[in-house]
């Protein structure tokens, strides 16, 4: 009787980059249908947006629990539990029209992607260690192309295709793609209790948690440029420049293009630089590349709405260039410099992660209720680059 088939390290990294890539592009293809589906359940914007932040209670239970599973009964039976319960609530979300039954399922989706998310980016760890290459800074170039592939694609099909025929496709396939590779991967994904010395019990969720302030913070402070102009960057362009819907997604395109990039690409300097100097200038590049450039265009008069668009480009693109791999770069920090395994380190590393963002988020929230100013709270996140430079020592031995 044959063993398992051998996978090669290039097949295992190409096959982990096409994991990323489909769960990019499958759970970011329902946000351009948003007002579709807000419409189905007869919601108003208010009313919507409350009910979407409900998926954070799922995926904050995910990320303080799964990491723990993963250790305990090894990666295969919980990624493929995890990728068939993310789509199967999707599917759900999708289909019914109930506002509390949209509430349950929109928290298994939450639940779900953080789930898959500690999975991938536990084999992802694994595969570095082995490799001693920065695989997890590539895999999340590979996201984030699937995400931007996805927005296109959803873009493209409203109108054309309904809500329902387009999700139910697209979360099968990708499911069903996912849960493919999983199979092909089982002989070198990470095993139950890799790490003998270690148990973990139910208690041990929160007497076990693990506090690293500097990668924390300088984490946060480096990710809320992204966070912040996925959240306003669309609003902005279209509301200070008074331009199209198309035109105001194209300086979103630039950020999120110059950040695949610079995911993609940062491998071929880090033999001339080391990361924490190629990280120091990035948060400069980040910060005052695109600061500076929104500031120009907004005092601009409007008869030069050509010259401020293009600098809205040029800044965004700055701004994504600068911070594309500082993510995945704390990531590993944090991974390093903590005793528990990557699964765990994963799930508590995103504990920490989005309760501070979220914070950071009310507060930009805040000071545009307060001032009306998309402008100015954009500025929060361009200054944070500079408190993120100030932790990438942790970034030493790299």
């Amino acid at each position: 009787m044959s063993g398992p088939k051998v996978i090669s390290q290039n097949l295992e990294k190409r096959l982990l980059h096409a994991l990323f890539f489909i769960f990019g592009f499958g759970v970011m293809a329902w946000v351009p249908r948003f007002p579709e589906l807000k419409a189905s359940l007869h919601l108003s914007n208010g009313a919507f947006g409350t009910i979407l932040t409900t998926g954070s209670i799922g995926a904050m239970v995910s990320l303080l629990t799964i990491g723990q599973i993963v250790h305990n009964l090894g990666l295969f039976r919980v990624a493929v539990s995890s990728v068939t319960f993310l789509f199967l609530s999707l599917l759900g979300a999708i289909h019914v029209h109930s506002p509390l039954a949209f509430t349950f399922f929109n928290m298994g989706v939450g639940f779900g992607i953080m789930a898959v998310h500690v999975c991938i980016n536990t084999q992802g760890f694994q595969i570095q260690e082995r490799s001693k290459e920065n695989v997890v800074t590539s895999a999340s170039g590979f996201w984030s192309a699937g995400a931007l592939s996805t927005a296109i694609v959803s873009g493209l099909l409203i109108g054309h295709i309904d809500l329902m025929h387009h999700l139910d496709f697209t979360s099968i396939t990708c499911g069903v793609a996912m849960v493919a590779i999983f199979i092909r991967l089982r002989p070198v994904l990470v095993k139950a209790k890799a790490h003998s010395d270690i148990q973990y019990s139910v208690k041990d969720i929160f007497t076990s948690f693990h506090l690293d302030w500097p990668v924390s913070i300088g984490m946060a402070s480096a990710i809320f440029l992204e966070a912040s102009v996925g959240d306003w960057g669309t609003i902005f362009t279209r509301e200070r420049l008074n331009v199209t819907s198309g035109l105001s997604a194209v300086p979103y395109v630039a950020f999120t293009l110059c950040m695949i990039i610079g995911r993609l690409r940062v491998h071929t300097l880090l033999p001339r630089y080391t990361l924490r100097d190629l990280s120091k200038e990035a948060t400069i590049l980040a910060g005052l590349g695109f600061g500076i450039p929104i500031i120009i265009a907004t005092h601009l008069p409007t008869s030069l709405k050509t010259i401020s668009y293009i600098l809205f480009i040029i800044g965004f693109a700055l701004g994504g260039l600068g911070s594309s791999f500082l993510a995945p770069s704390f990531t590993s920090a944090a991974n390093r410099r903590s005793p528990h395994p990557s699964s765990v380190v994963v799930g508590q590393f995103g504990v920490m992660n989005n309760l501070l963002t979220n914070s950071l988020k009310l507060i930009v929230a805040g000071v545009i209720g307060l001032t009306g100013s998309i402008a100015l709270a954009l500025m929060i996140p361009a200054a944070l680059m500079f408190i993120a430079y100030s932790f990438t020592k942790v970034f030493e031995g790299q």
